[in-house]
């Protein structure tokens, strides 16, 4: 095999330094002409292609973005990549993608990574909610060490108050939805959520809670269940729900994998969306719309906050002491409507 070529081996026969052939190929402007038509020169004829990362080395950052997301075979969180590719591809930057698994460590390998290649900025959603001080002390160190602007997404803890962000306002979206349904004649309805050691779980029992308040509906603890927001929990739960004899009459789920745990377990009894219970589920599933299910849900458009990430992201980097900005973004209740045979949507 064919050994690599190094800077070392452009600058020996170029008859330059090392840090002269790092200097061109950073674009520094102190090179002379002819020096640096030379080191071109060796590099053509060698046909030398130098890697981003060996680039990066020799500079303070990189023209790379990192994001860090918990779940990226979420389709939630697919579309959030998607809206962040739309705008760093038209700036032609480079993005380097990790996937936490919502797990602590794999948060931590991420961003040590990252650190390594110098990234000029991180979108990142943190995998857990850093509640404990230990936690806390190091995530913010490892934060910190990228030496480099941040924006969180989508997950608001309150240890990492102090950089950007952007979130949905997933607690008026559920309070929407519960208000929607106590006003459609339903006063028994579950929540299908998370263990309350998740902030979004928190969030989203806050607004069903405040809905049933403020609609004068007890609350039966019986009604909220925990779950992971993963479909196969989702399910096991919505089977217990719907085989109570004096079961609710409505539920609400708190993430798409939930929803699609709720439609698993009612149709595997044979029962039918509306007919014989009714659902708002938090976020679209697309292949519903395909079907024509009569799946009424809170959307929140995941490209559109890609999409103001990067952009936030980007005004960090050119104005480094604006003021802190925190972007909350309002979901949209859609109903379905069959003599319309589409969607009723609701402002929130």
């Amino acid at each position: 095999m064919a050994k690599e070529l190094t800077i070392n081996d452009i600058a020996r026969e170029a008859k330059v330094s090392k840090a002269t052939v790092s200097r061109v190929l950073n674009g520094v402007d102190c090179v002379k002409q002819d020096t640096k038509e030379k080191v071109l020169e060796v590099m053509k004829v060698r046909n030398f292609s130098p890697s981003a990362t060996a680039r990066n080395l020799s500079r303070q950052s990189s023209d790379t973005i990192g994001v860090i997301v918990p779940e990226v075979d979420n389709p939630f969180f697919g579309e959030i990549l998607r809206g962040i590719t739309e705008i760093a591809d038209q700036d032609n930057t480079t993005l380097i993608c990790c996937n936490s698994d919502d797990s602590a460590m794999k948060d931590r390998k991420a961003l040590l990574m990252l650190k390594e290649h110098r990234v000029k900025g991180l979108l990142y959603t943190p995998a857990v909610d850093y509640t404990s001080k230990e936690q806390q002390k190091a995530i913010h160190k490892l934060l910190e060490d990228l030496n480099a602007p941040i924006v969180i997404m989508d997950r608001q803890t309150e240890s990492l108050r102090k950089y950007d962000g952007i979130f949905f306002d997933d607690e008026t979206g559920i309070y929407e939805a519960v208000t929607y349904l106590i006003q459609s004649g339903h006063k028994k309805i579950a929540l299908i959520n998370a263990t309350q050691d998740r902030v979004l779980a928190r969030v989203r029992l806050r607004g069903y809670e405040k809905a049933m308040k403020a609609q004068g509906i007890p609350i039966d603890r019986d009604n909220i269940l925990e779950g992971n927001y993963r479909m196969t929990r989702a399910y096991e739960l919505s089977a217990e729900l719907l085989d109570r004899k004096e079961r609710p009459t409505a539920v609400v789920t708190c993430n798409n994998r939930t929803s699609l745990g709720f439609l698993k377990a009612l149709y595997e009894k044979g029962e039918r969306l509306e007919k014989d219970i009714s659902c708002i589920g938090l976020d679209r599933i697309e292949a519903l719309d395909i079907v024509e299910s009569q799946f009424n849900y809170i959307e929140r458009d995941a490209k559109q906050m890609g999409r103001k990430a990067v952009k936030l992201l980007n005004e960090r980097i050119k104005y480094p002491a604006k003021h802190q900005e925190q972007v909350v973004m309002k979901p949209i209740l859609k109903i379905w409507k069959e003599d319309r045979r589409k969607a009723d949507e609701r402002q929130i």
